[in-house]
């Protein structure tokens, strides 16, 4: 799988494009200044978007050429983000760590989806978000982006299921257009989330 994804950013055109997400656009706006953790992130887009406005981002990817695509975007820009190797299958997640996890596109076999749902709990600040834009599994009919394999696609109901007690700010299933890069091209099924780690009283 990693190999993939290193031979698919390997080349010098950015596969998703340079410009960030359009809901991480919107949902930046609700995020506190903070260390922010961009995870499954490709080759920077969303990462130097969120650094250009003054956030504190480290951004993981298991792909090398994507963590190299991410420091080159990252001069260009004149921002700071912190890289770092990764692989959501077993990488060690730090306890109430971040004070925002941004997950845009990044799909998983669903074992390591559960893992990486489990360590995003952990790792969120109280008060922390949880900011996601996944394909959903209707996406498999649209054929504008994202896996062929339907089991690692998104199901919004498990999603949901896995943030029982945060508050809910944002929870969106439906269609957009995302035209991004290469890689996105038209008209799509998501599921969109902004989830808010509750403050023990």
């Amino acid at each position: 799988m990693n190999s993939k994804w290193h031979e698919r950013f390997l080349g010098d055109e950015y596969f998703y494009g340079k410009e960030p997400n359009l809901f991480l656009v919107q949902a930046e706006q609700q995020l506190p200044k903070g260390k922010i953790l961009c995870i499954a992130e490709g080759e920077g887009r969303n990462s130097v978007f969120l650094a250009s406005k003054g956030y504190d981002v480290t951004a993981w990817d298991f792909a090398p050429s994507g963590i190299e695509k991410t420091k080159k975007l990252a001069r260009d820009r004149g921002v700071v983000v912190k890289t770092e190797l990764h692989d959501l299958a077993d990488v060690v997640w730090g306890e109430e760590e971040w004070d925002a996890i941004i997950h845009i596109f990044g799909h998983f076999p669903p074992p390591i989806f559960e893992r990486t749902m489990e360590g995003i709990r952990k790792a969120l600040k109280p008060g922390g978000f949880y900011v996601s834009e996944l394909y959903t599994k209707e996406q498999i009919k649209y054929e504008t982006g994202g896996p062929k394999e339907v089991d690692n696609l998104c199901n919004p109901g498990i999603l949901l299921g896995n943030f029982p007690d945060y508050f809910i700010q944002h929870f969106y299933i439906g269609e957009v257009e995302r035209i991004e890069g290469q890689g996105h091209t038209g008209v799509a099924h998501v599921v969109q989330s902004i989830f808010q780690k509750r403050v023990p009283h």
